[in-house]
This record gives structure tokens, C-alpha cells and sequence, in this order.
């Protein structure tokens, strides 16, 4: 008999919703394990509860939150990043082409926790008719629920491809594991029709405690990302399963069997959708015009309620990005390191490529007059920041023999610290606390996903249009021709380059890098036997320096990756329990 024990218990926040009020920690939780369906479902308070507890999960896949033990995410899985986390077995097998079925790999957690909220989320629209709330507040509570159970399955369908769907049904002790995964084209068109009923009944905003919570917008912007990735070439047309000669079952779960131009309308038309809305904008601070260039994109993550945010985690007040992320003279545990690769791709103040004739980049001074989202994503050799030793703001010098913070022999040491989401009026040994939100879904992200959609229905007009846009925000100039250093009349390959450069420097280390190189199916040739860089810097008198690349000596610096890690494996255990669910093409 393959069954499984369900022992019926639940988190519930103290504030019953989803508070971001300063100084409130919304995922603050009390295990209650004595709570019955029954006692649960006739309270108000305790429904409301149990839904909220479901929101408690929704960032363990999102970056430097999933894996606790580490802080790593799938940023050091790509050229942008490197886990400073001596052997650390969460990102192993996504650098170096070792995935598999047979392994305890960290990915099962990604199958396990998304089905552990899934069943939660049924048991909830199961039973919240008989609570004792008013009609409207229900219907509100039902339409949160269902965008949470679609929220976990685009989590499913970026990690495996197709899976199964349970619909409404609630595992229990006596269930039989006997479904079978459903197609790629099911699993988009299940998701997409739960976020459509959800963003009819849902608010377009929140104030007080519900601020958070799930609104319409939080709905069309994750089917707008799913209908997105549906239409990239990894899933539309590109099905590696047919490259591998998959049988027709393992084939269906991989992704579509032809190209249909089709699915990039839809998604152009799902993010225009949220456009239309005219609640959303790139978020300019108030303080931006006394500040230097680029200083709205850096505020935007340290900001709790701004007009960017789609959706977001709230977190209390809080310093943990400093403490895990930046120098070591601060005290932090500098978990993972921007690499050169990813340095080198950001271009100038004047919006050019380093590489461009009339970029102005100086190979002599190579930190000077950059895009300003370089200054605001990468910590490097000189950069101020608040010290809270000597509660004042000092360099963090990384040059080779620094202390503390240099360039030295240790294999990983990159020449760069990340700064993207940090403030630097504070650190982990001392300052004030930010505001900082996690940001799952900003409009940037929507922005660019329509320009993408656009270029490839050749409405080019439309992808400048929102290219601009964004460098605008970001402090880059705009040139005597107004595009922002973009070239004039690109061709579609070339506008197709131009997005996917501004999606890896606009939304670095918010966990899209690693994504967006499988959905464009360009993670082989980008990412197959790539040298991970570094940046040495010699100090030879004060404000002296000399620069130079040099390949990162380490066991993760140079990259694996084989045409089955596309999609990953469903974990042997997995299929133990259930010999219905067919495993992916290639493992």
C-alpha cells in the first residue's frame, strides 16, 4: 500500500493577515498542534489564520532564502555569482551537470514544500464555507487561497515541467499515490485559469494589517510570468524531450511539441494587462534629484510601501541582507560573491557597452562612470559604507592584502562583495535597521517581459519603449537621440540581445538569472565549460591601483551543464511512491 500519514497541523501568524506595520514580524509563527477542522473552521479568527499561514512559505524558493542553512540560491548556480560557502551541497549539482534522481538533492525540498501548501490551500476552500465569516469576506479568502495553490505550482512547473494536478483533492491518510503528470500545456493552462478566477474576486490594494495579501494585480503579474516563460523557446517549439528522444509521455511534460507565435501574444497581452491598470510605475524617490544616478533603483528594495512592488515578502525591520551578503569587515558572513562575468556586463553612464567605441570605459579606472545599477548592485575596491565599529562610513578596500576585506588566496575571493537590496547607512556589526521587502514580482519585471513578448511579435516600437523606460530610471543619460544608448533600429536578434542583457543587470540576484538562461535554452552554450572571473586589484600608493582579470581557482568555477538540466529530476523517492509519475527526458 503506498500511503502516506498526514498529521493535521498548522502555523497561524499572531496578527491573523499578512502585516508589514514597522517593527511587526509577519511571519512570526505559533505551532498549534491540538487544532481540529472543526474548531479551526467554526472561528473567524482561526480561518482567517489558517489561510495567512500559507503565505508563511511563499519566498522559501526565492533567492538567498532557500537554503537556510546556507543563504545560497540559484544566482551561484550561473556566471553571475559564486557560493563563498565552503562545500556547499545545494549548489554542487546545479554547477557541475550532476542532478539526479538517486540523490537526497536539495530540489526535492522545492517538490515537498510547494505539495505540503498545495494540500494545506485544498483543505482550506474545503472547508471556509462554514466558517463564520460574511459572504464577501469568503469569496476574498477563496481567491487568495487559489492564487497561493497557483503561486506553488509555477514553482513545480519551473523546477520539473508538467506535474500532477490534485485540483481539489486532499491527501489523506488512506490516499493511494496514483496520478500521473499532467502536460506542460495542462499545467500552464490549470495555472492560468486559477489566477484568472483569483483576479476577479481579489482587491487591487490592501491598507493596515492586510497590506501583503495577495491583490488582482499579484495575480495578472504571475500569469503574465508563466505565460512568459510558456512562450520561450525551452517550452515553445524547443522541447528537449524531442532532442532526446523522450517517449511521448516524458515528451508532453517537457513542454510544447511545436511553435506557436501565438503564446507570445499572450503574454504580451497578460502584461500589458497589468500596464493598463495605471497603479503600477517605476518607482522614483522623492530624494532622487540630491542624490547621485540610480538612486531610485537602490531605494526601491528599502522601501516597504512603494508604487513597484506587485508583490511582495514582508519582513520586519531588518538587517539580514548585511549580514549574509556584504564585506567581512562588517561583520557579515559573505555568503555568496558577485563574479567578474556579471560585473563586466554593466555598461556605462551613457548607456553604451564597455566594449562600444564612444563607451568612454577606462581599463585603468574601470569602476568610473558605469551604469549606475553597478554602483547600487556591486560592492568594489573603495566603495563607502557604514562601519559600526567606528559608527562612521569607511571604504571597503578589496584590493590584494587588504585587510579584512582584500583580495587574498582564498580560492573563491572574486574581488567584489554585493551590495543590490543593502543600505549602506547600515551593517550587520551596527546602524539602523531597513524596511527592506523582499520583492517576488516588481513592475520592472513586467515591463521587460512585455518588451520581450513585443520583439518577438516584431512591435519593436513597443520593446524600445520600455527598454527606455527602465535605463531612465536607472541613471543612465539619454543621449542626444533620447535612447538611452540603445542602437536605433535594431534587428530582432539584436533587440532580442539588448532585453536579455537588461534583464541580467535590472534584475540581478532576484532570482531570475538562473531561469531566464533555461527558458531562452541558451544555458549550454553561455554556461557549458564557462572560467568564473575574478577581479584583482593591486594597490601601488594611495589611491593607486592597478586591475586585472583573473579565472577563480575554485571546485564551482567552472561550469557544467547538460541538455537534461533544463528541467530537474523528480526525486527517485518520489517515484517510488508513486510508479505513475514518469521522470524527466534525460535522467
Amino acid at each position: 500500500m503506498r500511503k502516506i500519514t498526514i498529521l493535521f497541523s498548522m502555523a497561524v501568524l499572531l496578527t491573523g493577515g499578512v502585516s508589514c506595520e514597522v517593527g511587526k514580524d509577519l511571519l512570526d509563527k505559533t505551532e498549534i498542534t491540538d487544532l481540529n477542522r472543526e474548531r479551526t473552521f467554526s472561528d473567524s479568527t482561526l480561518t482567517f489564520a489558517f489561510l495567512s499561514s500559507a503565505y508563511g512559505d511563499v519566498a522559501f524558493n526565492w533567492e538567498y532564502r532557500k537554503y537556510s542553512s546556507t543563504r545560497n540560491g540559484t544566482t551561484d548556480a550561473t556566471d553571475d555569482a559564486i557560493s563563498a560557502v565552503s562545500n556547499n551541497g545545494a549548489i554542487h549539482p546545479m554547477v557541475d551537470g550532476t542532478l539526479s534522481a538517486m540523490s537526497n538533492s536539495p530540489y526535492k525540498f522545492e517538490w515537498e514544500t510547494s505539495y505540503k501548501n498545495i494540500r494545506h490551500l485544498n483543505v482550506f476552500l474545503a472547508n471556509v464555507d462554514r466558517a463564520p465569516l460574511s459572504v464577501a469576506k469568503k469569496e476574498r479568502l477563496k481567491a487568495e487561497a487559489r492564487f497561493l495553490r497557483a503561486w506553488y505550482y509555477s514553482i513545480l512547473i519551473k523546477y520539473f515541467g508538467g506535474v500532477q494536478i490534485m485540483g481539489d483533492i486532499i491527501i489523506d491518510a488512506e490516499h493511494m499515490f496514483e496520478e500521473k503528470r499532467n502536460t506542460y500545456a495542462e499545467t500552464v493552462d490549470y495555472i492560468v485559469q486559477e489566477l484568472n478566477a483569483a483576479a476577479a474576486a481579489l482587491p487591487a490594494s490592501y491598507t493596515g494589517n492586510d497590506f501583503g495579501r495577495a491583490t488582482q494585480g499579484a495575480a495578472l503579474a504571475l500569469k503574465a510570468r508563466v505565460l512568459l516563460y510558456a512562450a520561450s523557446p525551452l517550452f515553445n517549439g524547443g522541447n528537449i524531450g524531442l532532442e532526446l528522444s523522450a517517449s511521448p509521455e516524458r515528451t508532453a511534460v517537457a513542454g510544447y511539441l511545436n511553435y506557436d507565435v501565438n503564446r507570445w501574444r499572450l503574454a504580451q497581452s497578460a502584461a500589458l494587462e497589468i500596464m493598463n491598470m495605471n497603479r503600477y510605475a517605476l518607482y522614483e524617490d522623492p530624494a532622487a534629484d540630491s542624490n547621485p544616478p540610480g538612486y531610485s533603483f537602490s531605494r526601491v528594495f528599502l522601501k516597504r510601501v512603494n508604487s513597484e512592488y506587485i508583490f511582495q515578502y514582508n519582513l520586519p525591520l531588518n538587517r539580514d541582507l548585511e549580514a549574509d551578503f556584504f564585506a567581512p569587515s562588517r561583520n557579515s558572513a559573505t555568503r555568496s560573491l558577485p563574479t567578474h562575468n556579471l560585473a563586466k556586463e554593466f555598461g556605462m553612464i551613457n548607456g553604451k557597452r564597455t566594449s562600444e567605441p564612444g563607451s568612454g570605459y577606462d581599463p585603468a579606472n574601470p569602476f568610473a562612470n558605469r551604469d549606475p545599477r553597478f554602483n547600487y548592485t556591486i560592492a568594489f575596491n573603495g566603495t563607502i559604507w557604514h562601519n559600526g565599529n567606528t559608527n562612521t562610513k569607511t571604504p571597503v578596500y578589496t584590493y590584494f592584502g587588504a585587510p579584512v576585506d582584500g583580495f587574498h588566496t582564498k580560492p573563491f575571493h572574486t574581488g567584489y562583495y554585493w551590495r543590490k537590496m543593502q543600505d549602506e547607512n547600515t551593517a550587520w556589526n551596527g546602524g539602523s535597521h531597513t524596511e527592506r521587502c523582499l520583492p517576488i514580482i516588481r513592475y520592472a519585471e513586467i515591463l521587460l517581459a512585455y518588451a520581450e513578448a513585443s520583439n518577438e511579435v516584431d512591435e519593436r516600437d513597443k520593446a524600445y519603449d520600455q527598454l527606455k523606460l527602465i535605463r531612465k530610471r536607472a541613471g543612465i543619460l539619454p543621449g542626444d537621440d533620447g535612447l538611452y544608448g540603445l542602437k536605433a533600429g535594431m534587428t530582432k536578434e539584436e533587440m532580442r540581445a539588448a532585453i536579455q542583457h537588461e534583464r541580467r543587470v535590472e534584475l540581478a540576484f532576484e532570482e531570475h538569472r538562473f531561469w531566464d538562461l533555461r527558458r531562452w535554452k541558451v544555458a549550454e552554450s553561455q554556461l557549458n565549460g564557462l572560467q568564473l572571473e575574478a577581479m584583482k586589484v593591486t594597490r601601488l600608493a594611495p589611491n593607486q591601483y592597478t586591475y586585472e582579470v583573473l579565472p577563480i581557482n575554485h571546485a564551482n568555477s567552472k561550469l557544467v551543464f547538460l541538455k537534461p538540466n533544463y528541467l530537474f529530476p523528480i526525486s527517485q523517492l518520489e517515484r517510488d511512491k508513486n510508479p505513475n509519475l514518469v521522470q524527466n527526458p534525460g535522467y
